[in-house]
């Protein structure tokens, strides 16, 4: 009898120690969903309900920038698929976190240089080195920016008056290498004049501190990016300011992620 009391006593305590085994193994499974393989077995609405604050659907295609860990992912069906590391606004001029949708592709892009920029960069080089500063860069003086821009002369524009702020210029950089939007440019409709784009300066990415733009967001690779949203590879193209639609609209979000979200993303790379 006292046997078989021991018998029983060990069998409930190491049936105790399963269940608890079990449940601890399944509450982790809840907290941190996305341990798993990436393509495999998590349960796509587990993953989403982990990430509250970057609302991503269940379906499609989806594009998220956590600005601040500095990496876009790239998302399809609730399952990241691929991610990249990306350059985002310094801490005086942030990048804002936003929701848009991307609809094209910009091959070629001008860069047209932003009012300040113009007033604290580009005048007070002009007046310390003359046009050879612009001609050598790549830059043009237009009446406007759009497609149809007339090409001015610098010695038309009052650059000390630019420099104090009084008058403003628009400075547009022609496509190149030498182009800070690199080869590739994706527009936000509502972003306020802020976009994802590719750079010459690929150095930079091997920072840990990659808040070094005055809001944009720059690529690590932006031919990968392309690839994923066209299916397929991007069209050769050799005139500035070449258009190509993607097949849908993908919705994108800049978002400034907390340290949980990231630890779940970064983990199902």
């Amino acid at each position: 009898m006292a046997a078989t009391t021991s018998h029983n006593r060990k069998t409930l305590i190491a049936s105790a120690v399963c269940f608890g085994l079990a449940a601890g193994a399944y509450g982790l499974a809840l907290f941190l969903p996305a341990l798993g393989p990436i393509a495999g077995s998590i349960a796509p609405q587990l993953y989403v309900e982990s990430l509250p604050g970057a609302q991503i659907p269940l379906q499609g295609r989806y594009v998220l920038v956590d600005a601040a860990s500095a990496r876009l992912y790239m998302i399809e069906d609730g399952r990241v698929r691929d991610s990249m590391k990306v350059i985002v606004g310094k801490p005086e001029t942030p990048t804002p976190a936003l929701k848009s949708v991307l609809n094209y592709e910009t091959l070629n892009p001008y860069w047209h240089v932003t009012a300040d920029l113009a007033q604290t960069l580009i005048a007070p080089r002009v007046l310390q080195e003359g046009n050879a500063y612009l001609t050598t860069r790549g830059y043009e003086v237009v009446d406007k920016f759009a497609a149809d821009a007339r090409v001015l002369s610098p010695d038309s524009v009052d650059w000390k008056a630019v420099a104090a702020g009084k008058t403003q210029v628009f400075v547009r950089q022609r496509p190149g290498p030498a182009n800070s939007l690199g080869q590739i440019k994706f527009d936000l409709p509502n972003g306020d004049g802020i976009y994802l784009h590719d750079t010459p300066k690929k150095e930079l990415f091997a920072q840990d501190a990659r808040n070094l733009s005055h809001g944009c967001v720059r690529l690590e690779d932006a031919q990968r990016l392309t690839r994923w949203l066209l299916g397929r590879d991007p069209p050769a193209a050799s005139a500035p300011e070449e258009h190509v639609l993607l097949p849908r609209p993908v919705p994108i979000t800049i978002s400034y992620l907390d340290a949980g979200s990231q630890m779940r993303l970064a983990a199902l790379r």
